[in-house]
């Protein structure tokens, strides 16, 4: 059995928020995402990925132009993604490009994360990031989320994937959660280092 990291199960219970109708671009996602099921509304999804094992409704490398037309789709949405992309300026302009006006743009990064290829792994993203982004594109901002509430989450994000066996790796998770929810209520100085320590970021944005 399997265990999810903190950030992966922080950028679900974000999606899991979401109602979003129509037809759905997921950029670099599987057919069997476990977020498709967690966004409420009545849509479908259209995946898109260069990788033929993660079954694909089209093969395509969003390094390059999608085959898609202008305002195709109603939203999109590209989760732990775009660190693996080198051209991310394409990749983000192209979604905007696809999704109609009004739509909404769904993206979800690592930060504080150790080095993961898929096949390869470039960048990391900050609130000024996407701001800047969003910025560029003429999009507006519905939230930049920061994930992750300190410095022991951290620590387990980076070394739970050693830990042995399901029930410590749940043991050590639930310790490490417990220790950064009490340094954030009882210690300003410990809120304003997790503040700058998020795993990662969960964002929405509408394309005016």
């Amino acid at each position: 059995m399997n265990i999810k990291s903190i950030l992966r199960e922080e950028e679900y219970k974000q999606v899991a928020t979401m109602t979003l109708d129509g037809r759905i671009l997921d950029v670099g996602g599987s057919a069997g995402s476990g977020y498709h099921s967690l966004i409420k509304g009545k849509n479908n999804f259209f995946v898109i990925n260069i990788d033929e094992s993660c079954k694909p409704d089209a093969l395509v490398n969003i390094e390059e132009v999608f085959p898609f037309e202008t305002e195709s789709f109603d939203h999109s949405i590209c989760l732990n993604v775009l660190e693996h992309i080198f051209e991310f300026n394409h990749v983000f302009s192209e979604q905007v490009r696809c999704v109609k006006s009004g739509g909404k743009l769904i993206f979800a990064t690592p930060f504080m994360h150790h080095i993961h290829a898929s096949p390869d792994d470039y960048i990391r993203y900050t609130d000024s990031a996407y701001r800047r982004l969003a910025q560029k594109y003429n999009c507006s901002i519905e939230c930049i989320i920061p994930l992750g509430d300190g410095f022991f989450s951290l620590g387990f994000q980076t070394i739970g994937g050693s830990i042995p066996t399901f029930f410590l790796k749940s043991i050590f998770r639930s310790l490490a959660m417990n220790l950064d929810w009490l340094g954030n209520k009882i210690s300003k100085h410990y809120r304003r280092l997790s503040s700058r320590i998020p795993l990662g970021y969960f964002v929405v944005l509408t394309k005016n």
